[in-house]
């Protein structure tokens, strides 16, 4: 079990369209962790400058100035524990050491949930949440994922792959390449959370507006069949390849009928700070700021027990192919035909932050606090693994090749 008064830097903001999404995350996360834990706060602004101070967990510090009551902070690799510094100024004021004992990335998309960010921490020697890098950068492609889910021994929605480049050098070429699954289907950007980018394409005149879209964005698009007599599932799954593997209750999204669920679907529809909760089919309260636990769902499902089952135990097979230590949300379709095995099929996997999954977990009888407790205990698990393995050695090469 997590022992209790660590310093827990919570990274948050980052160069992301989903940058305000991170900021809630975050909120969300200290809130639950102070009884406990010292959360310290580590903002990544829209203009890559870092900042840190009790100020920041408060949501009316973030402003179109900058975060108020903050004070600048740096990232710097090779302080084996201490990578994060508060600079002096001047040579009468020295710099001051943020010491912690783990980290949780709460950056949304671009630069955090990529695995761009882990890649610094490992390289500082801090426990994070999450890891390990390449399970974050192969969830975060959507592409990649698909093969490594494929691969794992789970069927994956069916897709296509343009590259922004080849649809600039031959647009008429990549159109058709897009239109080889029929109408509907929807097109997305290959590395981008909240639905942002996602257009559901009914003919195909509307699909070259909606590959631009996602130029915009990503360097890569996918294009895949609407599923229209399938209905979407997410189910969350906590743990290691290493520990028991963990399964949230089942949710079904509401959404209008053949529309995608979008990001005023999944953050908006809750009416914002003080807006007017909701209850789900299970009880889970939903509303407010929650970022994704404010959209409308059915929690549990309204599935059947069989169709439960394959769903979770596709969603252990994802997670162990993942190879990730942490909580990974499983979005799913699912066909549950009468007289026949439920037909399953991977959309795609979110990674953290993705809300933590936490409102999946609670209804299931794992409190908040509690599961950020439990990424803790498996991000000093993965911290353990990493120094048990080798990663230097003594050789004579560089000696065989000094001069006598």
């Amino acid at each position: 079990m997590t022992q209790q008064g660590l310093r827990v830097a919570v990274l948050f903001g980052g160069p992301s369209v989903e940058h305000d999404v991170s900021i809630i995350s975050a909120q969300q996360l200290m809130a639950v962790m102070a009884p406990r834990h010292e959360p310290i706060p580590v903002y990544v602004a829209r203009d890559g400058r870092w900042w840190t101070g009790h100020a920041l967990r408060e949501i009316g510090a973030f402003g179109a100035d900058g975060p108020a009551g903050a004070e600048p902070c740096e990232l710097r690799l090779g302080r084996d524990g201490a990578p994060f510094v508060v600079p002096g100024g001047s040579r009468f004021k020295g710099d001051r050491e943020l010491q912690v004992d783990a980290a949780i990335c709460a950056i949304h998309g671009t630069g955090g949930e990529d695995g761009s960010l882990l890649g610094a921490l490992e390289l500082s020697g801090v426990p994070y949440v999450g890891g390990g890098v390449a399970a974050a950068a192969v969830a975060m492609d959507k592409r990649l994922g698909k093969l490594v889910f494929a691969e794992a021994g789970v069927e994956v929605c069916p897709h296509s792959a343009i590259h922004r480049e080849d649809f600039a050098r031959d647009r008429e070429a990549a159109l058709r390449t897009a239109a080889e699954h029929g109408m509907p289907c929807y097109v997305k950007p290959a590395s981008l959370g909240s639905s942002i980018g996602v257009a559901r394409v009914t003919e195909p005149a509307e699909l070259e507006e909606a590959l631009e879209l996602c130029f915009e964005l990503d360097l890569t698009a996918l294009v895949e069949p609407a599923l229209d007599d399938f209905v979407e599932v997410n189910v969350a799954i906590l743990g290691s390849r290493g520990t028991e593997l963990r399964a949230s209750l089942v949710e079904q999204p509401v959404r209008d009928a053949e529309a995608a669920l979008s990001f005023e679907d999944k953050y908006l529809r809750g009416g914002g700070k003080g807006g007017e909760s909701k209850t789900g089919a299970g009880g889970a309260k939903e509303g407010g700021s929650e970022g994704m636990a404010s959209a409308d769902r059915l929690i549990p499902a309204p599935i059947s027990e069989v169709a439960a089952e394959a769903l979770i135990a596709a969603a252990k097979k994802a997670h162990g192919g993942l190879g990730v230590f942490g909580v990974v949300r499983y979005d799913f379709f699912l066909k549950d035909a009468e007289g026949g095995p439920p037909q399953v099929v991977l959309n795609e996997a979110n990674t953290v932050p993705g809300s933590f999954a936490f409102y999946l977990f609670e209804p299931a009888g794992l409190a908040f606090p509690d599961l950020a407790d439990a990424l803790l205990d498996l991000a000093f698990s993965e911290a353990a693994e990493r120094r048990a393995t080798t990663r230097t050695f003594e050789s004579v090469l560089i000696a065989a090749h000094q001069r006598p």
